[in-house]
């Protein structure tokens, strides 16, 4: 049993598996995660700060949950580069299949790119608000973001990480289902079209709070 797993996770086939499903369960991470943090435009900081305090009292849980994010991260991660490794020494077309008509996108050119762009912007997501939070140098979260995101930098980083997000997505979620085998010509088409609405409803969703920044700046001009 373990030797045919072992099998199977070196193998393209296997890599390309796991690495749809962790995408998967970061896709629904970052729907929870939008949906928890619109508390910002409806509570202002105190919502925030109250939402994150509710997390915070999850205790140990919420650090089970952070690690499993943070494997599930890395693992989808390193697989992508080992796969685009691979690919480039074999000669393939690159990152991995294209769409079932060939069809090659900016989001299928680019995934590679904005996955990394991606990562470094989650980096910087976390040493803004999420390390300072669990060394105690940072007790109003609400207000930390509201500095973060008025601010020329903060707003310029924001939009390029989720403008990567949505491009990202753009494919991604097209790819991992038929990765999955839910692949098929009748069937395709609506997975694209379902990949591309969740990616342009999170990238609207998240650009949302540096653009609310732009306005913020402007007002306090």
């Amino acid at each position: 049993m373990l030797s045919w797993l072992g099998r199977f996770l070196s193998s393209s086939i296997g890599k390309k598996t796991v690495m749809a499903l962790t995408g998967l369960c970061l896709v629904g991470f970052l729907v929870a995660h939008l949906v928890g943090n619109l508390v910002f435009f409806t509570g202002g900081e105190e919502g925030l700060n109250a939402y994150a305090q509710k997390l915070e009292d999850l205790g140990p849980l919420l650090i089970i949950a952070e690690v499993g994010l943070a494997l599930l991260f890395i693992v989808h991660i390193t697989l992508a580069l080992r796969l685009s490794r691979e690919n480039a020494g074999a000669r393939e077309q690159g990152y991995h299949r294209r769409g079932s008509m060939g069809q090659k996108t900016a989001g299928s050119a680019t995934m590679l790119i904005t996955g990394l762009i991606v990562g470094v912007f989650l980096i910087i997501h976390l040493i803004d608000f999420r390390l300072p939070k669990l060394t105690g140098e940072l007790d109003d979260l609400g207000a930390a973001v509201t500095a973060r995101l008025s601010s020329p930098t903060g707003i310029i980083i924001y939009l390029v990480g989720v403008t990567a997000l949505g491009l990202h997505l753009s494919h991604a979620v097209q790819s991992a289902l038929q990765t999955l085998g839910a692949g098929h010509p009748k069937y395709t088409p609506i997975l694209r079209s379902l990949g591309l609405v969740l990616a342009v409803v999170l990238f609207v969703g998240f650009a949302s709070f540096p653009i609310y920044g732009m306005f913020l700046a402007a007002g306090a001009e």
